[in-house]
């Protein structure tokens, strides 16, 4: 992906991510510096983030790509996740996308935690 455009890379990530195929989301992400932060974790770590966010990723049953902004090599995106435990419950999603290189070395996501800390207590502390 090294000559892909930073909005094509985004998809690529949100593509890999919506099929839960980690293995290709990981392709996206810088081998070197890397930072995730949300509401719930902060990873350093690509490969500890894929790790941790497909442990998570069985309950998303899709993405829905509401609108896309870039900004040079930035790209932000407002999201709904369609999260799938007993029924299908919708939650809206911002994600900050830094691009170098053609892959994603920051990532930022912001949504309001209160259910996911409720569905996963022993996180709360992290």
């Amino acid at each position: 992906m090294m000559n892909a455009n930073p909005e094509a890379v985004f998809n690529a990530y949100l593509d890999a991510f919506s099929e839960r195929d980690f293995e290709r989301m990981r392709t996206t992400l810088s081998d070197g510096e890397f930072y995730y932060r949300s509401p719930v974790n902060t990873h350093t770590d690509a490969d500890v983030f894929v790790l941790d966010i497909s442990r998570v990723g069985q309950i998303l049953d899709g993405i829905e790509r509401r609108r896309i902004f870039v900004d040079g090599d930035e790209v932000c995106a407002i999201l709904t996740f369609k999260i799938r435990i007993n029924v299908v419950t919708l939650y809206p999603v911002v994600l900050w996308a830094k691009i170098r290189d053609g892959r994603i070395f920051s990532l930022e996501s912001f949504f309001d935690a209160t259910e996911y800390i409720q569905m996963f207590p022993e996180r709360s502390g992290e």
